[in-house]
């Protein structure tokens, strides 16, 4: 019995030293699941942190997109405003020159027929004035053969 009772002994020895390094290691894995766990919930917390930080940067996106598209908006009705502007100062000199160029043909009109009518008339003046000339230098051959018949007369004229 005494046999009985050291085989029992070696025995539970054996299996309470193979128990104890198990248990041991159920120990380790339970605190390192634990760590994993608290990690795991801070991980859970910062997605969760990072998700609303991400709806309020959306939301910010979404406002920026609507001030730029206001913007341009803005900005194209004001380019608009601006050809039309430019459209209006454009006709405005094309007119502008337009009435000029036709101020002065309907007013360089008169001009012209008076321009022609002095014309004909210097003309007209031009050819009496060269028949009186002619007329000078027939007189005064004239006269000179007058003088060169009658020497006494030169010294009349």
């Amino acid at each position: 019995m005494k046999m009985k009772k050291i085989l029992l002994i070696i025995l539970l020895n054996i299996c309470f030293c193979a128990v104890l390094p198990a248990q041991d290691k159920i120990d380790r894995l339970i605190e390192q699941q634990a760590i994993t766990n608290a990690k795991l919930d801070k991980l859970t917390e910062q997605v969760i942190e990072l998700t609303k930080q991400q709806a309020v940067t959306v939301a910010k996106v979404d406002s920026l997109e609507k001030s730029v598209e206001k913007r341009f908006d803005m900005q194209g009705n004001f380019m608009v405003s601006i050809m039309s502007v430019m459209g209006a100062v454009l006709v405005a000199v094309l007119g502008f020159i337009g009435f000029v160029l036709w101020d002065r043909s309907t007013a360089l009109k008169p001009i012209e027929g008076t321009t022609a009518e002095l014309k004909r008339e210097v003309d007209i003046l031009k050819q009496k004035d060269l028949k009186h000339e002619e007329k000078e230098q027939k007189a005064e051959k004239f006269f000179k053969k007058l003088i060169e018949k009658y020497p006494d007369l030169a010294n009349i004229a």
